[in-house]
């Protein structure tokens, strides 16, 4: 027995050896071919660099984001639509069905494991080596970096980078991070209006217009199905419309398959799974086809503009390169391309100035006005064009605008962005407004309204006809243009277009509106903007002191930082005595002048309101711009081919017509009753209105007012331009025999001139009111 027993014992022994040698290969095996994986990985992933926190999560938000625009009261204006809709937001406002649903669908151990899962990956190669359809092998934290850190190539490479980045993702970001992150940026399909969407929140809005933490489980469940094959699921076509009920049919199994999914997880329980069947998913399709951006297309694109050159602007600026931004038209087109990308794609929100109930208030009125005349052009009817704005004197902020007649059919901004003649309504601007602060005129100083031929330009009134000695407050109510332009030669030697209109940032001066006269009466080379030429006369209202008109009142990025505020330090342009007096100069426009049918149209006073019109060359453009202490309005009108307007009125009627549309909806807005207080640098004077010596006719003046030198009065005359100044300041004087002695005659004529000056010092005279044009 004892032999027997030790045979046994020796085999048994014998047995062991062999398989622990067996195991011993076998784990030094292993260990070799985890050694040479672990080294052929770790060479096709020696040149992926360690990207900090900071790092990865910006590379995994590198993703276009839509802009939004809010109104002045925080309305949305609209979702600016670039290639891709998303919107973010964090996991808090994304609710329990939704993450549960992409969870259970996706990777149910997504909160246990390490950012991948081993057997999978094995499971899928192998299906992969076969040539088989893979089951899926991609935990959540892997579809992130797959989606967002590397490119669509099929490659060991490419999968070993995978593999490595989700771990390295999962040891740096915290579950929640990850879930949020890849919520936000997961495709989903396209939405009501066939646009391209990603993100939950987005693709909650878009399929069925309630927001993510709305999201039934039925819905959740269908929108988490989407996520593997978006436009396979998707339920609109590229044009938004509900595709066929054989189509959806895929998006509806793919529901259940997750629904099953969540019941077997027990995200929900068996109710809830039966519910969630018999939910009538197309029913609660989004039915809402309105395209924000298609219902405030004028402001939309302003903003974009706008946003793009404040962007473009700050870029230049960081760079050191704002001189060549300014200088340097290919690099300036360059970077606003470029800054306009960045911002539709960049997920900012724009706080803008603009009112939208008043907004609605004058497009409403726009659609209601009647009086608007087409006209064929060269074959082509053209529709009479309508330009806009309203500013708040003190601010600067645009509160509304009116940007045409309809954007569809034309997208030009007639408010913002396109230049016109601005004809007579550069008058008090370029002229009046300078000579009084020059001290050339008062509001009663006398002018000289006569016909000229200087270096063979001979202009001419509207009405043809001469004026001869009238004062300048009449000379700018009937917007004389011979008046004026003498006037204007009196100091246009000094450039009082940088003085004056660059102050005011006119954006389309070019170098000969320094030189030429007829810049005098609007004839500048490329014209100015509504918004200009409105914000312009806001600096008359506004004491004299220029406030940048502005309608983007802040910017946010995309983490809700603050990167502008409209912030702009007023400039000083005219004086406060000249201002005062201008404005008072131009309510004449409406007692007696070239609007003096405005007092009968308009629902409220005129007591303190001024205006201006204005008629380009041939009749192409007609503007009115005027408004009260509070505000002023701008208005051009014309055709998009310049072409001749029946009528000279339209413009004032127009205007009338929306200042009334303004006071009906505030008449606190329009302030008719606010006074334009008289500034202590401004008294009562009696005054000789030729050279502005003590006299007897009554007129308002500066107190820095000084008697006119014999060379100023003459130049106010338009002794530059004009010879024969003296002879047209004369009357007519009584004809002489035929047989006057010819030297007798030019004796006089000599002695006469001699005197001519001196007599003028002594002449007083009356302010008469000459007939209107």
């Amino acid at each position: 027995m004892f032999v027997i027993k030790g045979a046994i014992t020796v085999k048994n022994n014998k047995k062991y050896i062999t398989w622990k040698n067996f195991f011993l290969t076998l784990a030094l095996l292993f260990t070799l071919i985890i050694s040479i994986i672990t080294g052929f990985v770790a060479n096709l992933v020696k040149d992926q660099p360690v990207l900090s926190k900071e790092e990865l999560t910006q590379q995994l938000n590198d993703i276009s984001e839509n802009s939004d625009i809010f109104f002045s009261n925080g309305e949305k204006v609209a979702t600016i639509n670039s290639e891709m809709m998303r919107k973010t937001i964090p996991l808090d406002d994304m609710g329990d069905n939704i993450k549960n649903a992409i969870i259970a669908s996706e990777d149910d151990n997504f909160y246990s494991n390490s950012g991948i899962e081993p057997f999978s990956i094995i499971r899928a190669s192998v299906y992969e080596a076969a040539g088989k359809s893979s089951t899926g092998g991609s935990t959540i934290t892997q579809q992130l970096v797959k989606n967002q850190l590397l490119d669509n190539s099929r490659s060991y490479e490419r999968k070993a980078k995978e593999i490595l980045l989700a771990i390295r993702l999962n040891n740096t970001l915290s579950k929640s991070e990850i879930l949020e992150t890849y919520l936000n940026i997961a495709p989903f399909g396209k939405n009501r209006l066939g646009q391209n969407i990603s993100g939950i929140e987005t693709a909650a809005l878009g399929v069925f217009n309630v927001h993510a933490n709305e999201l039934n489980i039925a819905q959740a469940a269908y929108l988490a199905g989407f996520v593997q094959l978006p436009y396979k699921y998707t339920p609109f076509d590229n044009s938004g419309n509900i595709r066929s009920d054989e189509e959806l049919q895929a998006g509806f199994n793919r529901q259940k398959y997750v629904l099953n999914r969540m019941l077997e997880e027990d995200f929900i329980t068996k109710e809830e799974y039966n519910q969630a069947l018999e939910f009538d998913i197309k029913s609660s399709f989004n039915n809402n086809r309105i395209n924000e951006s298609e219902k405030y297309p004028y402001i939309t694109n302003e903003v974009i503009t706008a946003a793009s050159e404040i962007l473009a602007e700050d870029t230049a600026k960081k760079n050191n390169q704002l001189n060549k931004y300014q200088n340097d038209a290919n690099f300036k087109n360059d970077l606003l391309e470029k800054s306009k990308v960045k911002f539709l794609t960049g997920g900012y929100k724009v706080r803008t100035t603009i009112n939208k109930e008043l907004y609605d208030t004058l497009q409403e009125a726009k659609e209601n006005y009647s009086r608007f005349i087409s006209k064929n052009i060269d074959g082509q009817n053209y529709p009479m064009e309508i330009g806009a704005t309203l500013i708040e004197n003190n601010t600067g902020r645009v509160l509304a605008f009116i940007g045409g007649r309809d954007f569809n059919n034309q997208q030009l901004n007639h408010a913002t962005r396109t230049t016109r003649s601005p004809g007579s309504t550069i008058k008090p601007l370029l002229v009046f407004a300078p000579a009084i602060d020059k001290g050339y005129i008062t509001p009663n100083s006398m002018l000289l309204d006569r016909k000229f031929n200087y270096n063979g330009w001979s202009p001419d009134n509207f009405s043809k006809t001469e004026f001869g000695v009238i004062s300048a407050r009449n000379a700018l109510a009937k917007s004389l243009n011979l008046s004026t332009i003498r006037l204007y030669s009196a100091f246009s030697n000094e450039d009082p277009v940088k003085e004056y209109l660059e102050k005011m940032n006119f954006k389309s001066l070019v170098e000969s509106d320094h030189t030429n006269l007829s810049a005098s009466i609007g004839g500048l080379s490329y014209g100015v903007t509504v918004l200009e030429n409105t914000n312009a006369f806001s600096t008359l209202a506004n004491k004299g002191k220029f406030q940048q008109a502005y309608i983007i009142e802040s910017i946010e990025d995309n983490t809700g930082k603050t990167i502008y505020t409209a912030n702009f330090n007023p400039v000083q342009v005219y004086s406060e005595s000249t201002s005062y007096l201008t404005i008072n100069m131009l309510n004449d426009v409406i007692t007696g002048g070239t609007a003096g049918n405005m007092k009968s149209t308009l629902k409220f006073s005129t007591d303190n309101l001024f205006v201006k019109t204005g008629t380009s060359e041939y009749n192409h453009d007609l503007w009115t711009v005027g408004g009260t202490k509070n505000i002023t309005f701008g208005l051009w009108t014309g055709y998009d081919k310049p072409s001749e307007l029946p009528g000279f009125d339209h413009a004032h009627n127009q205007w009338a017509y929306f200042m009334n549309a303004i006071y009906n909806y505030n008449p606190s807005l329009i302030g008719a009753d606010n006074k334009f207080e008289q500034p202590a640098s401004v008294k009562k004077e009696n005054i000789n209105p030729y050279n502005n010596s003590k006299g007897s006719v009554t007129d308002i003046v500066p107190n820095s007012f000084q008697e006119l030198n014999n060379d100023k009065v003459m130049k106010k005359f338009g002794s530059t331009i004009d010879k024969n100044v003296l002879e047209k300041l004369r009357p007519p004087s009584p004809k002489k025999e035929d047989d006057d002695d010819e030297d007798d005659k030019k004796e006089n004529n000599d002695k006469r001139k001699e005197e001519d000056i001196t007599d003028l010092n002594n002449i007083e005279a009356e302010v008469v009111n000459d007939e209107d044009e």
